[in-house]
């Protein structure tokens, strides 16, 4: 496998021993994952593993298979084996702060997923300044942000007490109105001791995602049914429920930060 730029700073992965045949039986494969067979999903998956070394995808997928087997060592393993596959394929003179790898290209993805995945891996393992390498290199080499990782880095530099660059990362966002961004962003602001401007940017969080501020202002935070599995409503009880769970922990350390949001939510919401 290599990584090749096929225009200036515009580079795709490369694989020749990938067949028609090889694609056909992982697409089987992904087949039999999605309607519940994971052993004989895992020993199709193994099979392309042996006709295709390089394969990615096939890597990253048994990955999940034992994550949701909860078998975390080997999940840990695969990931790490589909990570090191892509990174060996860049070439020296590839430069992460021009180079792109854009996710429209579908030949990018597997190695963009494998990736996004070993960094949640780190996140879970207290492994900050790692995550923000992975997740910052993702963002860098697909501004689109496909996978989402622009959400995923507040919540690694507020484990850092990096809040300058928290706030300006949502300064960057500023258009965004995910709640990571949004009420990160108010969050950061009162703990580099500026309360008007984050006092104002609590109202805009209030005007579009009330829910949040509701959530994060509960006493107890039982989880709501989602509508669709696996899927976040915008503006929705989940969403409110899963930024609480991200995020939560960091509101309630700052009795500054919680005072704030209850005054704006009072005077917006009554």
């Amino acid at each position: 496998m290599e990584l090749i730029e096929i225009e200036t700073n515009e580079w795709v992965f490369w694989e020749p021993t990938l067949t028609v045949e090889i694609d056909e039986q992982f697409d089987r494969a992904l087949d039999i994952y999605d309607a519940g067979d994971y052993e004989t999903a895992k020993a199709l998956l193994c099979k392309v593993v042996m006709l295709c070394p390089n394969h990615i995808d096939a890597m990253h997928h048994l990955s999940l298979l034992y994550n949701e087997e909860g078998k975390n060592l080997e999940c840990y393993v695969f990931c790490l084996a589909a990570v090191s596959i892509g990174l060996h394929a860049i070439p020296k003179r590839f430069r992460w702060d021009r180079g792109k790898i854009k996710w429209f290209e579908l030949r990018n993805r597997p190695f963009m997923r494998a990736y996004h995945h070993l960094g949640l891996w780190r996140m879970d393992q207290g492994r900050w300044d790692d995550a923000i390498e992975i997740f910052t290199r993702l963002l860098r080499i697909n501004p689109n942000d496909n996978q989402g990782t622009r959400y995923l880095l507040p919540k690694c530099w507020f484990e850092k007490n990096e809040i300058s660059t928290i706030l300006k990362h949502c300064r960057k966002h500023r258009n965004d109105i995910g709640p990571e961004i949004l009420y990160s962003n108010a969050l950061a602001l009162v703990l580099d001791g500026q309360v008007e401007e984050a006092k104002t940017a609590l109202e805009d969080c209030v005007v579009h995602l009330p829910l949040v501020s509701k959530e994060l202002l509960k006493q107890r935070h039982p989880e709501p049914k989602s509508r669709y599995a696996g899927y976040i409503t915008v503006g929705g009880k989940d969403q409110a429920w899963s930024y609480w769970k991200e995020y939560g922990r960091y509101w309630e350390s700052s009795k500054d930060a919680i005072a704030l949001l209850r005054q704006v939510t009072q005077g917006r919401l009554s």
